[in-house]
């Protein structure tokens, strides 16, 4: 679950898809820098989407770095 009231259910397949993707690399990819892999799928969400969900896998991608690589974005950008 993204929260307590917001199960990934309640979005759509493709955002799921992008946000499992990225993910995956976050989880799996230690030889890609966060910045990029945050980069790279905000991109993804830009093509599909032009309201809130570019800025919603941002922030979950961001929130995801910090907890298995114990970084965010901000440290890679340097």
């Amino acid at each position: 679950a993204l929260t307590d009231d917001w199960p990934l259910s309640r979005l759509d397949s493709t955002l799921r898809a992008i946000l499992r993707a990225g993910v995956y690399e976050l989880m799996k990819r230690d030889d890609v820098p966060v910045a990029v892999i945050v980069t790279e799928y905000v991109d993804i969400a830009k093509a599909f989407y032009e309201e809130d969900e570019p800025k919603l896998v941002n922030a979950v991608l961001d929130r995801v770095s910090r907890r298995v690589r114990g970084e965010g974005r901000g440290k890679d950008a340097s």
